[in-house]
């Protein structure tokens, strides 16, 4: 891997750190939104699609609330697998 890469690689990990500390429970769908480079209305889709977080309506009213657990979008986000094996490792790592 070149030094670029790496690089590359530790700001962006710096860039999760920031997020996850400032928002330890929970990301708002505007920030999350930011730190991947999408408008909300975006954000909000990939949520309300199932791929992240929870998205509900309460009956009887129009607007929708959008829940992103950090955790979630941390293992999403770096691609942690924490599979049947009881091991948790990066999907892209060997083991």
């Amino acid at each position: 891997m070149t030094n670029a890469i790496k690089n590359f690689l530790e700001a962006d990990e710096k860039r999760v750190e920031e997020l996850i500390k400032e928002y330890p429970v929970s990301i708002p769908t505007a920030k999350a939104a930011e730190f991947l480079g999408v408008n909300t209305a975006s954000m909000r889709a990939i949520i309300e699609n199932g791929t992240l977080g929870l998205a509900w309506r309460k009956e009887g009213k129009l607007n929708k609330a959008f829940f992103l657990p950090t955790t979630q979008f941390l293992r999403w986000y770096m691609r942690y697998d924490d599979g049947n094996d009881g091991t948790e490792r990066r999907i892209n790592e060997a083991g």
